[in-house]
């Protein structure tokens, strides 16, 4: 399958790469460790309310414990954010979506600047997240169908959720309408979300290594996995853009 390189109008609201590992530091040291690393390029640093929640407590819930406790930020110009929890690094995308090209690489240097502080332990999830809204029903115009008896299912609020296996990473595919996001105030529409992962990712090779392998396959998965729900008519509406290279 030939893959675009773009389509026009985006609707990608959403991208983030996600690094679960145990700390080889204590949790209350986290935040400073990875806010030294990385101040040059996130000067502001903000705590998120989740902070303030006692860590007996989070950790006593598992849904908790995965929350992030500070938020980086850099400069107006700079794309990109920086979640600080206690079990984990979470990077994503602010603002326009500006490529693969242009956030890849940047994804990496961040990572490897945090692995550089020796807080990493043991891998235990990595993660490639894609969220897109488009504002209509999307199912007409996917390849997904959602049947009973034999009779696609129209009705409000349909939701499908599965994980698909792959051959070096897996996908968590959700795909609904009539949802809101608090990224998109006041709009209502449909969501075509795909999260790439391993889980206990093997870092032998290097841990900066394993995440920029992981990141070229993750996103090269997801893409194929995108495209292929999209049916033709649909994806020629969205002005798609071609090249050698995918």
């Amino acid at each position: 399958m030939k893959l675009p390189i773009s389509i026009e109008p985006c609707p990608i609201v959403e991208a983030v790469v996600d690094v679960r590992f145990e700390s080889l530091v204590p949790e209350d040291a986290i935040f400073g460790v990875v806010y030294q690393a990385l101040r040059n390029n996130f000067p502001n640093a903000s705590a998120l309310p989740m902070a303030s929640v006692l860590p007996e407590m989070r950790r006593a819930d598992p849904l908790l414990a995965l929350q992030p406790l500070h938020k980086l930020e850099g400069e107006k110009d700079e794309n990109l954010t920086v979640l600080i929890g206690s079990q984990g690094i979470t990077v994503g995308v602010r603002g326009a979506y500006p490529g693969w090209t242009g956030v890849a690489e940047r994804f990496k240097t961040t990572f490897a600047s945090v692995a550089s502080t020796g807080i990493v332990g043991r891998p235990l999830r990595f993660g490639l997240r894609y969220i897109n809204f488009f504002a209509e029903d999307i199912f007409p115009n996917l390849t997904l169908s959602v049947k009973i008896d034999d009779v696609s299912v129209t009705g409000e609020g349909t939701f499908f959720k599965t994980v698909l296996p792959g051959k070096k990473c897996r996908l968590l595919l959700q795909v609904g309408k009539d949802l809101s996001l608090t990224s998109e105030q006041g709009k209502t529409g449909s969501v075509v979300d795909i999260d790439s992962f391993v889980s206990e990712p093997d870092v032998s090779t290097g841990f900066d290594s394993a995440i920029a392998s992981f990141l070229e396959d993750a996103h090269l998965a997801e893409k194929h996995l995108f495209f292929s729900l999209l049916k033709p008519a649909f994806l020629s509406s969205l002005n798609p853009k071609f090249n050698d290279v995918n």
